[in-house]
């Protein structure tokens, strides 16, 4: 953002800067000619009344004298020719030629060369003027030919144009400094914004207090953390309703099993006399059917209240730790092998009459012990619950890929169809027939929560035997 604010600042500045240096430059090297040019046509005004005057008289000694004079001053060649163009005298590499015969040539016709063009650092070393030599309004008896060296000149127009450019730069650098420190002022409550936001998102705590800037950003800051204060502050009021439901939930649950738990099975033990059983249409066979009933009521509420503590725990882990917070340390390192991970269940999945088979090999993860051991228990649990024919297997093993770890849980089971497979992971969902069967429907939405708490992916599929097929890739240690 900061380059997206300089950069304009920069471009309109150093537009400004050159609007400034190009007419400075050209004043500059205008200004140089003009000196040049003033003092040679001084110059040259005076060589020409001594050329007439060597021309009336015949002395040409006298001028050559003078043209020497004036070459050891300004160290330039001068040429003087008469009326028919014919050289009387010179002093210097001149002659006439090219560039001098022409300025010659127009100034033996009454028309003076002695206009200079614009002195650049480019320019050419030296330029030719000339001066018809007359009095009087008489045509002219001669000109006088100078080849003007512009060198120095040239040197002095470069010297003027590298110190403005010179001034230019700094005034440019100047407004850069002033641009980044106003700029940065102005954009510290922005990036404190920044940082703040990326705090909440992150679970972690931020501190605006000290935000500089201007008053409308101070104040936006201000706001900001208003509103911070009372999403965090709506959040844990909504984390504390559902823990504190859940909870509360749990004491009459208890409770109701307690007094179902200590009523009498049976009508003889409930006290109640048989006439009155008689008169009531009371069976004690079914009222023990429907206290069994509501014992299994209970108990899958129960377990549905665990499992959702459960899944809501693993979310807020899961979210911590994608958006960098308090969970996001490093992962301890686990070794364990799926024969190890599986032994808490054998017991369950052969009473099932599911045959296990798992691998010894140990496997150093990056993972918490309790949440692969949880994620294994449900796994196991779905395969005992509704793996519908005795003989099936489950095999568990752990498999090396580059810098991960992967736990393949398969069994030889019916499967799943597509839309089921898409479906798997949803809370609540069970699949097609189990509706019936114990069960919450929120098993693997656990499974996906616990693996991101730990950086771990979780696919399922089908397995090469057609069964399912679950792979929970692990960061290796």
């Amino acid at each position: 953002m900061r380059l997206r604010v300089l950069l304009p600042i920069f471009v309109l500045g150093l537009i400004a800067v050159v609007a400034v240096l190009i007419p400075a430059g050209t004043a500059i090297a205008e200004s140089r000619t003009q000196q040049l040019q003033l003092q040679r046509a001084s110059a040259l005004g005076q060589l020409t009344q001594r050329a007439y005057a060597a021309l009336e008289r015949g002395d040409t000694a006298g001028l050559e004298r003078t043209l020497a004079r004036f070459a050891d001053t300004y160290g330039e060649a001068v040429l003087v020719v008469d009326a028919r163009g014919t050289p009387v005298a010179a002093v210097g590499d001149i002659a006439p030629e090219g560039a001098v015969a022409d300025a010659a040539t127009a100034a033996l016709r009454g028309v003076p060369q002695w206009q200079l063009p614009t002195v650049t650092p480019w320019s050419a070393r030296t330029h030719v003027v000339a001066e018809p030599v007359t009095t009087d309004g008489t045509a002219p008896a001669g000109a006088v030919v100078l080849r003007v060296d512009q060198t120095a000149a040239r040197a002095d127009v470069a010297g003027g144009w590298i110190a403005a450019g010179g001034a230019g730069a700094a005034l440019l650098a100047l407004l850069l400094i002033a641009s980044v420190l106003w700029t940065n002022w102005v954009l510290r409550p922005v990036h404190a914004l920044g940082a703040a936001t990326d705090a909440v998102a992150g679970g972690r705590g931020f501190d605006l207090s000290d935000a500089s800037g201007p008053p409308e950003l101070r104040r936006l800051a201000a706001s900001f953390t208003q509103m911070a204060d009372r999403v965090e502050t709506t959040l844990a009021q909504q984390r504390g309703l559902v823990a504190d439901a859940s909870h509360q939930l749990r004491n009459p649950l208890a409770a109701i099993r307690l007094r179902i738990d200590t009523l009498p099975r049976g009508s003889a033990g409930m006290g109640i006399p048989h006439s009155r059983q008689d008169s009531a249409g009371v069976d004690a066979a079914e009222l023990a059917t429907e206290l069994a009933a509501i014992d299994e009521d209970l108990d899958r509420l129960e377990h549905t209240v665990d499992r959702m503590l459960t899944l809501a725990d693993a979310e807020h882990r899961a979210n911590l730790l994608a958006e960098g917070g308090a969970d996001a340390a490093d992962l301890p390192a686990l070794s364990v092998s799926a024969a190890e991970l599986l032994a808490p269940h054998a017991a369950q999945l052969a009473a099932a009459g599911v045959r296990l088979r798992a691998d010894e090999r140990i496997a150093t993860v990056r993972c918490r012990r309790h949440d692969l051991a949880e994620i294994v228990g449900i796994l196991a649990d779905n395969a005992a619950k509704y793996l519908p024919d005795p003989g099936v297997s489950l095999t568990a093993e752990f498999e090396r890929s580059e810098t991960r770890e992967i736990l393949t849980v398969s069994d030889t089971g019916p499967g799943l169809g597509d839309d089921e497979l898409r479906s798997v992971g949803t809370r609540f969902w069970r699949g097609p027939g189990r509706d019936e069967q114990p069960g919450s429907g929120l098993g693997y939405a656990i499974v996906l929560q616990l693996a991101s708490a730990n950086r771990a992916e979780v696919t399922v599929d089908r397995s090469p035997s057609g069964g399912l097929r679950t792979r929970i890739s692990l960061e290796a240690a």
